[in-house]
């Protein structure tokens, strides 16, 4: 007696063919690989401003901001609006500017890549508000053209970006869907 089969073309092979698009290990590491230079990047900043006595225990929550950090980062792609708002929480509480800056600019630059311009400019000014008003929430005295400012900059060139490559990846499908189809071969 022959075991039933699945039905033809409902197969799972593995590399997502079931699911319309292969999860190939060239997009696998397109998608982390950002995420990776980020975490050593802030393994990196931790290990060289790490202190001892009482110190280590602000290297511990330095540790647990990279790692909540690094998960979002790493769920980005589907609630990238959510892992905007968790990173952006954890910039807030935690006062790490140098540490925390490059995972924020990066969740913004995918919110403005995945998400409609809507949602874009509402994820720009709100990352744009936490950013101008972090140094004066903690108390610190900052230069405006210095400091905040660059960081601004980088907000506004985080979203251009992004948006291009949305426009680029939306017109790349258009031309696709428009591209008549291939000849026959003369027989």
């Amino acid at each position: 007696m022959r075991a039933p089969g699945l039905a033809e073309g409902s197969t799972v092979t593995g590399d997502g063919a079931a699911r319309g698009r292969s999860s190939t290990w060239r997009r696998m590491v397109a998608y982390a690989a950002p995420v990776v230079v980020i975490a050593l990047y802030g393994a990196l900043w931790i290990g060289l401003h790490a202190g001892g006595g009482r110190g280590s225990t602000h290297t511990f929550f330095q540790s647990l901001a990279l790692a909540e950090t690094v998960v979002a980062l790493l769920l980005r792609r589907r609630k990238p609006v959510g892992a905007l708002a968790g990173i952006l929480a954890v910039y807030l509480v935690f006062a790490l500017d140098p540490l925390l800056l490059p995972a924020v600019l990066f969740a913004l630059l995918t919110v403005a890549m995945e998400r409609d311009l809507r949602t874009a400019a509402l994820a720009a000014a709100a990352t744009a508000a936490a950013i101008g008003a972090w140094p004066f929430i903690d108390g610190r005295t900052v230069s405006f053209g210095g400091y905040i400012l660059p960081r601004l900059a980088a907000v506004g060139i985080a979203v251009a970006v992004g948006m291009y490559l949305q426009a680029r990846r939306h017109h790349r499908a258009v031309d696709l869907a428009l591209s008549p189809a291939p000849a026959a071969w003369p027989t």
